[in-house]
């Protein structure tokens, strides 16, 4: 899998973004969120209608849940974005001002909407605090005064009757809501709301001083008929434009509805592509902010799931690649290995068996190989069962079985899904691999697995090359392998419950060829040395 800067890049930190980078966060994604810093509502004052949170500021709700979001180590970064585009494996996200380009597996877009207000003078700069859009957000606050509401449009009528709710003294200025009709008309009169057909021209303050229109008090709305209406505050609603230029190159499919044309998403926030999710006001711009939080948790979670699948995808096609490279490397030579037992294992059983705490009898070999574990221990007088993921390792395991005339049964199969039972002894001999992705633990938990109580679990492995020397040349170890863990780190990464687990060895040893080696230059004799001359033991006893 192509390696990423991020899993999950959120571009908004509204309630939506804010909402999805918690889920995604909780969910071990590496995740980014990048904000402008300039959200719907901060020209608000507090919000409401929301649970737990009522009259709370909407700067106080973002720093909560940034505060609470960046425990889960997400990351936030105050940046605009410029674009958009497709690259292998995922996207690129650009960044305006600059060259900057950042690589994530997938996006979730939470950049809302702006508002843009009829052109009145006096009605923008008094936005958020007495021009105010939802009657169920700011009624409360204004109810049982003096309430204008300013239509922008013929779907003004229902936030004129709406607006009744809260106050009997409402003023509809309808000039740009069309023809109503004279059933409307007369439904709105037995409501006792008054119509102002004329166009309204300015509104401003309680009084004509020169700063007026910088006051949030409205004293006035005024008309293109030269009337004046008493008004404390003003509904309306503006043209709303949703923050997704930047996603222009992706060609998304929208949706046109009544209030404009917007993302289309489904209801876990999926938009047409496959690697972007949309949440809150830029797909939904009537959502209030319960409905947004609740709209961004769903995409992150969406997106995790999907992020889920595509990890489980590419696990098992490693997975098969793996199986094929270790059966392509058998295949192509008549024998790999030198068919003999490993020395460290074969010691410490041996130890084992003298001091009489082991005796032949039911024992498993994980990562058998071509068998020279496993037929040295069917020699002794064991059992033995041999898995190994390469049919032509077991092959030639097999036939050397039969012709030594031992008790040895092997299989070919992957070693975490073997089902064999339990055993008295389970062995696993420097079971490495090239493959940088490569997890021993979840393969030696496997081993755990198949431990009888009362039995042991011996993992030998490779602990370290050679060193450096003026004699040696260049290390042995492959430049891409990961460092070998030592046995204690292996120990400690597999959580052994005390209860249930008892170690026996944990150390570093020194493979007799290397003694030999050591023997033979002090000597004058020249000899060759192994690639690992240190073995790591970690040898664990099940209590019965």
């Amino acid at each position: 899998m192509q390696n990423l800067d991020q899993d999950v890049v959120i571009v908004g930190a509204g309630p939506a973004g804010l909402s999805a980078a918690q889920m995604l966060g909780r969910a071990r994604r590496r995740t980014l969120v990048l904000d402008s810093d300039s959200p719907r509502n901060r020209f608000a004052e507090h919000m409401h209608a929301v649970v737990g949170f009522d009259g709370t500021s909407p700067a106080e709700l973002r720093r909560r849940g940034r505060e609470e979001t960046e425990r889960y180590g997400v990351v936030f970064r105050s940046a605009r974005v410029a674009s958009v585009t497709e690259i292998d494996g995922g996207l690129e996200v650009g960044l305006a001002g600059g060259t900057e380009r950042i690589t994530t597996r997938a996006l979730l877009v939470a950049t809302g909407v702006s508002d843009r207000m009829p052109d009145v003078p006096g009605l923008a700069e008094r936005w958020g605090r007495t021009v105010l859009h939802c009657p169920y957000c700011h009624g409360w606050e204004v109810r049982d005064r003096r309430i204008g509401v300013l239509a922008t449009s013929p779907m003004s009528l229902h936030q004129i009757e709406l607006v009744r709710q809260w106050s009997p003294d409402v003023v509809a200025f309808t000039a740009a809501a069309g023809d109503l009709g004279d059933d409307v008309r007369e439904r709105l009169r037995a409501r006792g709301i008054r119509t102002v057909s004329s166009p309204v021209v300015a509104v401003t303050g309680p009084a004509e001083a020169a700063d007026d229109a910088h006051d949030a008090a409205i004293g006035a709305v005024v008309t293109a008929d030269g009337q004046r209406v008493a008004i404390d505050a003003i509904f309306t609603g503006g043209h709303l434009e949703p923050h997704d230029g930047f996603l222009a190159g992706l060609d998304l499919a929208r949706a046109d509805g009544p209030v404009g044309s917007f993302i289309a998403v489904d209801a876990a926030g999926a938009t047409s592509h496959p690697l972007v999710w949309a949440a809150g006001n830029v797909v939904a711009p009537m959502a209030n902010v319960p409905l947004s939080m609740g709209a961004g948790s769903m995409a992150g979670a969406a997106v995790n799931a999907a992020l889920v699948g595509r990890d489980a995808a590419a696990a098992l096609e490693r997975r098969r690649g793996h199986a094929a490279d270790w059966e392509a490397r058998y295949a192509e030579t008549d024998r790999v290995w030198s068919g003999r037992v490993n020395e460290t294992t074969s010691t410490v059983i041996a130890e084992l068996e003298a001091a009489g705490s082991l005796t032949p009898a039911a024992a498993l070999d994980l990562g058998c190989g071509e068998g020279g574990d496993a037929l040295w221990l069917a020699s002794r007088g064991w059992s033995v069962t041999g898995v190994d993921l390469s049919p032509t390792a077991v092959s030639r395991a097999q036939a050397a079985a039969r012709d030594a005339q031992v008790d040895a049964t092997f299989v070919a199969g992957e070693i975490d899904a073997a089902e064999l039972g339990e055993f008295d002894l389970v062995t696993t001999s420097f079971l490495h691999s090239w493959d940088p992705e490569f997890s021993r633990i979840p393969l030696l938990r496997a081993a755990l697995r198949h431990v009888a109580p009362g039995g042991r679990l011996l993992v030998v492995s490779h602990a370290g090359g050679p060193p450096r020397g003026p004699e040696d040349g260049e290390p042995h170890d492959h430049p891409d392998h990961p460092p070998f863990p030592t046995p204690a780190e292996e120990r400690a990464a597999l959580d052994l419950d005390p209860t249930e687990w008892v170690v026996e060895r944990e150390e570093i040893v020194e493979r007799r060829e290397i003694r030999e080696h050591a023997a033979s230059a002090a000597s004058g004799h020249a000899a060759s040395r192994p690639p690992h001359p240190l073995d790591g033991v970690l040898l664990l006893r099940r209590l019965p």
